[in-house]
C-alpha cells in the first residue's frame, strides 16, 4: 500500500510540475477530469482530491522553482559538462533555466560546475563571450583537477586510439577524434564511451566482488559503495545517465540495508523524482536522460519475460533495452540503424574486460613498455568500430503518432506481464 502510495503521488507530482512547463492552460482541465475520472472509477472522493492535490503540488513547486531558481541564473552562466572541443571549448550550459551549448577560448581552464561572469551574445541555442571577467570555481574542482591529470597521463602512455576508450569506457571523456567518434555513434555504440549507467553497474560489481576479500561488515560495505558512486558521479561530470544509475543503485543498495525490495516502478520513479526536483525540466528536454530511463524499464520489465525464451541473461538485457529506446532514437533522430542491434550483440558482452583492462591500464601506467600490451586489445576495438561504423542506416522520418503508438503497446505488454508485482519482505541480505 505504502509502496503504491509512494508510485502514484511521485509520478502525479512530476506530472503536476512539466505540465507549469509545457501545458499550463490545461491545468484547469486536467484537475476537473482526474477529480472526475476517479471519483466515477472507484468512487471515492477523497483519492480524487488526494490525486488532484498531488498534481497541484508538483505545478506549485514548478512556478517557485521557475520564479525563484531559474532567475538567480541571470548573471552568469554555468557549465554543465563539457562537449568535444573544436578550435573552441564547448561546454553544454545552463542560462535562465535554459539548456546552451557555450564556445570558450581553449585556453581557458574551467571545469563542470564553474560559473563564469562577462558579456556574450545568444545566436540560437549557442552563447559566444565577447569578454570573460570572472570565472567562479566550484567546490569540485579538486576532483576535476585529478581527472584531468589522470586523462593527460593516459594519453602520454597508450596510443591514440586507446587512451581516448579507455577514458570514455572508464569515466566517460568524450572521445576527441571525430572519424572515431562518429563511427561509435553510426555503429549505436556510443553508449559504450558515454559513461552510461550500464558502466557504472560494472564498477559497482566489481566493488563488490573485491569487498569479499575485505575485512567489512555488511553495512559498511554498502554505505561505502553509496560514497564511492557518489564520486564517481562527480568524477564523471554530472552526465545526467550517470546521476540517474547512481540514484537508482543507491536505492537499491539502502533498500538492501533495509531487508526490503522495492517495487520496479519505484526504482524508477525515484530518479525521475531527484532529476525533476533539481531540474524540472530535464526530463522533457534531456535526450540522454530519456534513453537512459526507457533503457532501464526495458530491462527491469522485459528481460525476464525475454530470459525464459532466449536463456541468455546478457542477450535478454540487450534486446530489453533495445526494444524500449529504437523507438526513441527513431524519433528523435529521424534515421534507423538496424546494424546497430546486432553490432550491440557483438560488442556489449567484450564490455566488462575492456573496463578491467581499463582498469588494468591505470594500474601498469608506469610498467613500460609492459604497459604497451594494453594498447593491443583497444586499437582492435577502435579499428572493429570503425568498420561497423561504414554499415548504411536506414533514413525515414517517423510521426509522434507512430511512437506513441509502439510505446503504448509495449506497455501495455509490460502491464500484462507485471501487473502482479509486489514486495518480497523475505530478503535475503548473505
Amino acid at each position: 500500500m505504502v509502496a503504491n502510495f509512494f508510485f502514484f503521488s511521485t509520478l502525479l507530482f512530476i506530472i503536476g510540475g512539466l505540465v507549469y512547463f509545457y501545458l499550463k492552460k490545461t491545468l484547469l482541465i486536467l484537475f476537473l477530469i482526474s477529480i472526475l475520472l476517479f471519483y466515477y472509477l472507484s468512487k471515492k472522493f477523497f483519492l480524487s482530491i488526494l490525486i488532484s492535490m498531488f498534481l497541484f503540488f508538483g505545478y506549485l513547486y514548478s512556478f517557485f522553482y521557475g520564479q525563484f531558481f531559474i532567475k538567480q541564473n541571470q548573471d552568469y552562466i554555468k557549465l554543465e559538462r563539457e562537449i568535444s572541443p573544436t578550435s573552441y571549448k564547448r561546454f553544454l550550459v545552463s542560462f535562465k533555466g535554459e539548456k546552451y551549448i557555450a564556445y570558450l577560448p581553449i585556453y581557458l581552464d574551467v571545469n563542470p560546475k564553474d560559473k563564469i561572469f562577462g558579456k556574450f551574445e545568444i545566436d540560437d541555442n549557442r552563447i559566444y563571450f565577447s569578454k570573460i571577467e570572472k570565472v567562479e570555481k566550484s567546490i569540485f574542482t579538486p576532483i576535476f583537477s585529478f581527472r584531468k591529470f589522470l586523462s593527460n597521463l593516459i594519453n602520454e602512455s597508450y596510443s591514440f586510439n586507446s587512451s581516448q576508450i579507455i577514458s570514455g569506457i572508464l569515466y566517460g571523456e568524450e572521445i576527441k577524434d571525430r572519424e572515431l567518434y562518429e563511427n561509435f555513434i553510426n555503429s549505436g555504440l556510443s553508449h559504450i564511451t558515454a559513461m552510461s549507467g550500464y558502466n557504472l553497474t560494472l564498477i559497482y560489481s566489481f566493488f563488490q566482488d573485491i569487498s569479499k576479500f575485505l575485512p567489512l561488515g555488511f553495512i559498511t560495505k554498502n554505505l561505502i559503495s553509496i560514497i564511492l558512486i557518489i564520486l564517481f558521479i562527480i568524477f564523471a561530470g554530472f552526465q545526467s545517465s550517470v546521476i540517474r544509475a547512481g540514484i537508482m543503485i543507491s536505492f537499491l543498495i539502502l533498500g538492501k540495508i533495509l531487508g526490503r525490495v522495492p517495487l520496479r516502478r519505484n526504482i524508477l520513479v525515484l530518479p525521475l523524482l531527484f532529476v525533476f526536483i533539481f531540474d524540472p525540466k530535464a526530463i522533457m528536454n534531456d535526450i540522454g536522460f530519456q534513453l537512459s530511463f526507457f533503457a532501464v524499464l526495458g530491462i527491469l520489465y522485459l528481460k525476464e519475460p525475454l530470459e525464459k525464451f532466449l536463456k541468455i541473461k546478457i542477450f535478454s538485457e540487450l534486446i530489453s533495452a533495445q526494444i524500449m529506446t529504437l523507438p526513441l532514437i527513431w524519433y528523435q533522430f529521424g534515421n534507423l540503424n538496424l546494424f546497430s542491434f546486432f553490432n550491440n550483440l557483438l560488442i556489449i558482452p567484450l564490455v566488462p574486460i575492456f573496463m578491467l583492462l581499463g582498469f588494468l591500464s591505470i594500474f601498469i601506467i608506469f610498467l613500460n613498455p609492459l604497459n604497451q600490451l594494453i594498447n593491443l586489445p583497444f586499437e582492435f576495438l577502435a579499428k572493429l568500430i570503425n568498420i561497423l561504423g561504414k554499415f548504411p542506416k536506414i533514413y525515414m522520418p517517423v510521426p509522434l503518432i507512430v511512437v506513441i503508438l509502439i510505446y503504448s503497446f509495449v506497455l501495455y505488454l509490460i502491464y500484462k506481464f507485471n501487473k502482479d508485482e509486489s514486495i518480497d519482505f523475505n530478503f535475503n541480505l548473505a
